[in-house]
């Protein structure tokens, strides 16, 4: 689904995994090879192509997941979802919780630094981008992409004002903030 996936660390060898799609076997053993602790994984998003590693990587490390709340009804539904998109039977389970509500979170630690929770929905509901001011970097799923394409609105769940406004707020972060989207390559705005 080219999905990207990040792992964000700090200089103390903590990492936080954003948005494991897929492969989350694979994205272990790249850490175990850097030498990371990991910290948690946070969802940008619900939609299965950011969220079908994650289980994997809960059971490995043992960590929790962050995620809005608001998009509990879409993990709840993954397997089902995946079947419908991609014809996959059996692949995944559901997953029927998450360990911290993004919703309750203002910011997330990172060893000794600490990245910004912004609510970002519209694309889905609970939709939220991460803030790494000391980098510049701005973790923003799929609300806008390097192309100048945005997310889709056409779930009888998403909101074409509330992405509006979630993409104003992008456009208002600091000049020479990279923006790390969900699919494509990083830009800066």
């Amino acid at each position: 689904m080219g999905t990207n996936c990040y792992l964000v660390w700090s200089p103390d060898r903590t990492v936080i995994i954003i948005d494991p799609g897929d492969e989350g076997t694979e994205i272990a053993q790249r850490i175990n090879e850097l030498g990371l602790k990991p910290k948690a994984i946070l969802l940008t998003h619900g939609h299965f192509d950011h969220t079908l590693g994650v289980i994997d990587l809960k059971l490995i490390f043992k960590i929790p997941v962050y995620c809005h709340q608001a998009d509990m009804f879409l993990l709840k539904r993954q397997k089902r979802t995946v079947n419908y998109f991609l014809k996959y039977k059996d692949i995944t389970p559901n997953l029927n919780e998450i360990d911290k509500n993004l919703g309750e979170i203002k910011q997330i630690d990172i060893g000794e630094e600490k990245m910004e929770v912004i609510p970002l929905p519209g694309h889905t509901p609970g939709g939220v981008g991460f803030y790494y001011q000391k980098k510049g970097w701005l973790f923003d799923g799929d609300v806008l992409f390097d192309d100048g394409a945005i997310g889709e609105t056409s779930h009888n769940y998403s909101s074409k004002i509330d992405l509006e406004k979630s993409i104003k707020t992008i456009l208002n972060f600091p000049k020479g903030t990279k923006v790390c989207p969900g699919h494509g390559s990083g830009f800066i705005i």
